[in-house]
């Protein structure tokens, strides 16, 4: 197996640069890539949509494009539940709330996905100034800003979170169409305002009150949404 790993140079904090570029095994190739994470996406996403190109060469992704990675995901709050909950001798089970920091939403989407399995889970959004999610669950504008803005909570500068078409999937009912329109219309627009039947439906994320727009040494440092 050999591991391809892209890193968005100028994107991410020196301790994770060196643990990305001092592994010494044979099989691990690092690549510094110009760009954000946003930008560094649109390839992965064009390559792994070539299916004759990615059956010839075996390749598989390990960020959450892979719906396996969305899977271990859901098992992870599975988990998280089990040890939140004194017993699960009660009737009905006791609500855990999950806050998610999120960047491209995968884990959100494996939340929700527990959720319609049954596990009794409410989840917090949380996001840094790069606010997308955060709109979109509020006011359902689902589109870019001018710009990424840069943190110290470097895997969350994404403006493009695409996990979150898995989402709209799932409150549409699994409505392909409905979904494939939506994201059509981004792509063409970079805006998408959700249809009031959809926004308004029952949604399985509460908006966090706060955005964290920096993540200092010791805990988040939350100010109220501007």
């Amino acid at each position: 197996v050999d591991i391809i790993v892209l890193l968005p140079k100028g994107h991410c904090t020196k301790i994770q640069e060196l643990q990305m570029t001092t592994v010494l095994k044979e099989n691990v190739h690092v690549f510094g890539v110009e760009g954000n994470s946003d930008e560094l996406d649109e390839p992965i996403k064009t390559v792994f949509a070539d299916v004759a190109f990615v059956k010839k060469h075996n390749l598989m992704s390990l960020n959450s494009i892979n719906w396996s990675r969305v899977l271990v995901q859901m098992a992870h709050h599975f988990l998280a539940y089990f040890q939140c909950t004194p017993s699960l001798d009660t009737h009905p089970l006791p609500l855990v709330e999950v806050v998610v920091p999120t960047g491209a939403a995968g884990n959100l989407a494996a939340g929700y996905i527990a959720q319609k399995i049954g596990l009794p889970i409410r989840l917090v959004v949380a996001v840094n100034r790069n606010d997308i999610i955060h709109r979109t669950v509020q006011q359902g504008d689902f589109s870019l800003s001018k710009a990424v803005k840069s943190t110290l909570a470097s895997a969350m500068d994404i403006q493009v979170p695409y996990n979150m078409e898995r989402v709209f999937w799932l409150l549409s009912g699994s409505d392909s169409q409905v979904t494939r329109a939506l994201m059509e219309q981004f792509e063409r627009t970079q805006s998408v305002n959700l249809p009031k039947e959809l926004h308004s439906k029952h949604s399985p994320v509460l908006p966090c009150p706060c955005l964290c727009s920096q993540v200092s040494g010791s805990c988040p440092g939350c100010w109220p949404d501007p």
